[in-house]
């Protein structure tokens, strides 16, 4: 949980499974399986109840990983039991983290009917060739289509995430994806640097992967800023 100056708390839940893990991640995540799945949505449940207070909620927030591999029926599972344990909100900020590859029009129905309003899409890029480098499951298209099929769905607060200074990443193709990005129903863009971490398979190529240097990186961002 979190805290902010209003005395209101926010849940932050970790879940921890992929169907593959991307490259450049470091985040701790393992193959989804689906009994591991409904033991992970048990063991939460069980966790809330155990941590269960008076203190006002107003944001729930799914990270992963890719949350979006839990069902709507388990994510449902999950609210329900924290607003059991917790006072949420009435008009509290429920986000869900999900890759486009791995949710359809109706999952993302049954989603915002079990309670998620806020829906965060990890599309990246919407060059094929940095999808291909960056080694994501969805084309730029399904990106596209899974934004259109969100806003369709009902989910009127849509965030993409776009990286910068991919490997090499021209200020053309990051306009291009800016420009495709912005003209779909999303009301935010959380754009960040690539950072090669230890341990990933990026930081082992790291001298192959031709990214842009500290220099062209501030210029990227800011051309993404602007």
């Amino acid at each position: 949980m979190t805290f902010c100056e209003t005395g209101k708390a926010g849940l932050y839940l970790h879940v921890p499974f992929c169907r593959r893990k991307c490259p450049y991640c470091d985040f701790y995540s393992v193959p989804a399986q689906a009994e591991m799945l409904e033991a992970y949505t048990e063991a939460v449940c069980r966790n809330l109840k155990q941590y269960a207070d008076a203190v006002p909620m107003d944001t729930v927030y799914f990270g992963g990983g890719t949350p979006s591999l839990l069902s709507p029926q388990q994510i449902g599972s999950i609210l329900e039991t924290a607003a059991a344990c917790f006072p949420l909100a009435a008009d509290a900020e429920v986000t869900l983290e999900a890759n486009p590859a791995t949710v359809t029009r109706q999952q993302l129905s049954q989603l915002r009917a079990a309670g998620v309003n806020r829906i965060s899409f990890g599309v990246q890029s919407l060059e094929p060739e940095q999808l291909r480098y960056l080694g994501r499951l969805h084309t730029a298209d399904e990106a596209i289509r899974t934004v259109e099929d969100a806003a369709a769905a009902g989910f009127q607060s849509i965030s993409c995430d776009l990286m910068l200074a991919l490997p090499e990443q021209t200020p053309r193709a990051l306009s291009h994806t800016i420009e495709r990005l912005t003209a779909l129903p999303i009301q935010h863009v959380s754009a960040y640097l690539l950072k090669i971490e230890p341990g990933t398979p990026f930081f082992a190529q790291q001298e192959e992967l031709r990214c842009p240097d500290g220099d062209a990186a501030a210029d990227l961002y800011l051309q993404a800023v602007s």
